[in-house]
């Protein structure tokens, strides 16, 4: 089936005066509704964007880009095709359309789906300090691996909540099952000859969750496992052991089998371990190398350095500051015979250069450069093979001139995009009060007029490549455009602690305690979005007294922050709350308590409010004055109700949101259109006193007049 449902019943709850609906999907979903996962003909429309149009792009890979040394791409052995997984949201359904998809890579090559179905694969997270895992709603990258002869391809693909190694003919039509592992498998990879797959699993989650499933009989310990903000079940701790496991392909049995020690190093070349990254390390076809290294090892934050080696073995540093920190991607060049890598660089690293170095040179050679963004590169002769986005155009897949920057598009998923009105977008620059350089981009609405006055939405905290939803996908920036609103879409300065020079830190958790201290990190970015607001007021289009604020995660922490100690916002929206005394320490439970109290935080039982006063929205209801909107995951909601309860007693006006089984970031795609909305409409009510006529809106907006007629002065 190629439809997928997401959410499998209809609930609703009620919190104070907000109203969540949960999205119905049916399980006879029609395979129609994924006709369109490839894209057709373009069709010359020319109209604005509006928030169903983001919310409905064709994915290549996660939103936000790819970590270092993770792609979705997959070059064939003979590096004329391209491999990988598109997926399409449906909000009416609150669903997914997903499918394989190669591409070869000449002029003319028309797109072939090979495989389609399949649920969206998430992350599950391990957090280095509290060692708990958990689902975070971020998508995992999957990318497809070619066999050996280039004639299968092998993928992950998880179908009624197992994911499993599958695999597709380069021609076909549909895929097959191969393995049938009991828990997810994380990570797939080819036998050198081609005749099994080799799969990573964890099999002892079967017995942990047994484990737990023994203990609620006798009642639940309430130690460090316990999570409340995630529910009353604790938490596995990790790490879990890796499981390596083969599944013949020629074989008509359905048991897998114990990976030989010789498979297990096909899967251990692409490694489990790539869904936290690899280094960056390349080799040469004679024994050259190139690769990254710490000046201080174990030193967090230590600067880093290019370092390669010759074909006579001899290793070299480059000395040049351009390589230095920032390199993000590194490959081979046979044609120069040097390091190829990618680089941030420019001010406050707002630009990606592309470098040649030859080991024992004193300095690198810069290429060329670009303002957007290039993420998932391979190396295909004399060409890179990236996933490419700019300011007003979604992510598709090109082939670079490693040497020129010349492009030419291999696919574009989304190529209806070229004939929408999307927002005018300048890129600014600024400093903060602490000399930290960084950047943002100005998008001005399409049909904007010299001279008039906009109100403007800030979003937060990265601003590189395509300008979709912010953070998390939850603040939809040119669709607030075509609504009339300027929107600041702002990139979050270096940490305060790199500004200390005699840090001596492990681990960010060391840097983190210098963070805390006196919130300095908070005024720190706080500071850089002021500057940033400053400089968008400059240009003499945004209205003082109509500027909206959004944040999710660091973002919210930020936001409640410049809530608390300025004057600029007039109404706000944020997807993550809050960092309250009564319930911040113990809403998180004992292990999130001591990695907090670790930072420098008080404890629970201690009364002190001088450190709390300048980050607790709690303690200072009664300072903000605009309105708020929270649209909150079911399991993070517990550590708002301190701040919504003094907000409904002592202001500010207040509407709270849950969205049942989701996480940090927000993966259903009926709830993300619904925030969507929501979003849109709150800033209009507020910034620009406009309302959305539908009749099904109508009690929406009974509340929020209430809600203005009660506002303070």
């Amino acid at each position: 089936m190629a439809l997928v449902c997401m959410n499998h019943r209809a609930q609703s709850l009620i919190v104070g005066i907000g109203l969540f609906l949960g999205s119905v999907c049916g399980t006879r979903a029609m395979a129609s509704e994924c006709a369109d996962l490839l894209p057709g003909l373009r069709q010359d429309v020319a109209r604005a964007v509006t928030a169903g149009d983001i919310a409905k792009l064709r994915d290549i890979g996660p939103i936000g880009g790819m970590p270092t040394g993770q792609s979705p791409l997959a070059l064939s052995p003979d590096r004329r095709s391209v491999a990988f997984i598109l997926t399409r949201a449906h909000p009416e359904t609150n669903s997914y359309c997903q499918g394989l998809v190669v591409v070869d890579l000449r002029p003319g090559s028309v797109a072939r789906l090979v495989d389609q179905g399949g649920e969206l694969i998430r992350v599950t997270f391990q957090s280095e300090q509290r060692g708990l895992l958990t689902d975070t709603g971020i998508a995992a990258i999957n990318q497809p691996r070619w066999s050996p002869d280039g004639s299968q391809i092998a993928y992950l693909r998880k179908d009624q909540g197992r994911t499993q190694a599958w695999r597709a003919s380069v021609y076909g039509k549909s895929g097959t099952q191969v393995s049938h592992s009991p828990v997810d498998v994380e990570a797939v990879a080819w036998s050198d000859d081609g005749t099994a797959l080799i799969y990573a699993n964890r099999p002892s989650l079967i017995e942990e969750n047994a484990k737990l499933d023994r203990e609620s009989l006798t009642g639940y310990l309430f130690d460090d496992r316990a999570m409340p903000i995630y529910g009353d079940r604790p938490m596995i701790r990790g790490p879990l052991p890796l499981h390596y496991a083969a599944a013949d392909i020629s074989s008509t049995s359905s048991s897998d089998r114990a990976a030989t020690p010789a498979e297990r190093t096909a899967l251990d070349r692409i490694g489990p371990g790539m869904l936290l990254g690899r280094p960056l390390a390349i080799t040469g076809p004679s024994g050259e190398e190139g690769w990254v290294k710490a000046e201080v090892p174990d030193r967090y934050l230590s600067p880093i350095r290019l370092w390669g080696k010759d074909r006579q073995g001899r290793e070299w540093q480059c000395q040049h500051s351009d390589c230095s920190d920032g390199i993000i991607g590194m490959w081979w060049s046979a044609k120069h015979g040097a390091v190829r890598y990618l680089r941030r660089d420019g001010y406050g690293g707002s630009r990606l250069t592309f470098y040649l170095w030859t080991p024992g040179r004193p300095a690198p050679r810069k290429m060329w450069g670009t303002d957007g963004l290039l993420t998932g590169c391979l190396p295909a002769e004399d060409h890179l093979i990236c996933a490419q986005e700019g300011s007003t155009q979604p992510r598709r897949i090109v082939a670079l001139n490693a040497d020129t920057g010349r492009s030419t598009v291999i696919f574009d998923p989304n190529p209806e995009f070229q004939h929408l009105q999307m927002g005018k977008v300048q890129r600014l620059y600024w400093k903060n009060p602490l000399g930290f350089e960084t950047f943002g981009d100005l998008v001005l609405p399409a049909s904007f007029s010299v001279g008039a006055k906009l109100p403007m939405i800030v979003v937060q905290y990265r601003t590189r490549g395509f300008l979709r939803g912010s953070i998390g996908d939850e603040y939809p920036i040119h669709a607030f455009a075509a609504q009339g609103f300027a929107v600041l879409s702002v990139e979050s300065p270096p940490f305060f602690a790199t500004s200390l020079k005699q840090g001596n830190w492990r681990t960010w958790k060391d840097a983190e305690s210098e963070n805390v201290k006196g919130w300095r990190e908070r005024h720190n970015v706080a500071s850089s979005i002021v500057s940033g607001v400053e400089t968008a007021m400059a240009t003499g289009v945004i209205d003082p007294k109509r500027i909206g604020l959004t944040g999710l995660s660091d973002g919210s922490t930020t936001a409640w922050y410049l809530l608390i100690n300025t004057d600029l916002f007039a109404a706000t929206s944020v997807s993550t709350c809050c960092a309250d005394p009564k319930t911040d320490l113990i809403m998180g439970g004992p292990t999130w308590e001591k990695e907090r109290r670790s930072f420098g935080y008080p404890a629970p039982t201690t009364d002190d409010p001088a450190f709390w006063k300048p980050i607790s929205p709690a303690m200072n209801a009664a300072r903000i004055k605009g309105p708020v909107l929270m649209q909150l995951a079911s399991d993070e909601y517990l550590r708002a109700l301190e701040a919504y309860t003094a907000f409904r007693e002592i202001g500010p006006p207040v509407e709270m949101f849950l969205f049942l089984g989701d996480h940090h970031i927000k993966w259903q795609p009926a709830h993300r259109m619904a925030i969507y909305q929501r979003n849109i409409d709150w800033f209009n009510f507020w910034l620009r006193d406009a309302v959305d006529p539908a009749p099904e809106k109508a009690a929406q907006y009974d509340r929020w007049r209430r809600l203005k007629s009660q506002r303070r002065p």
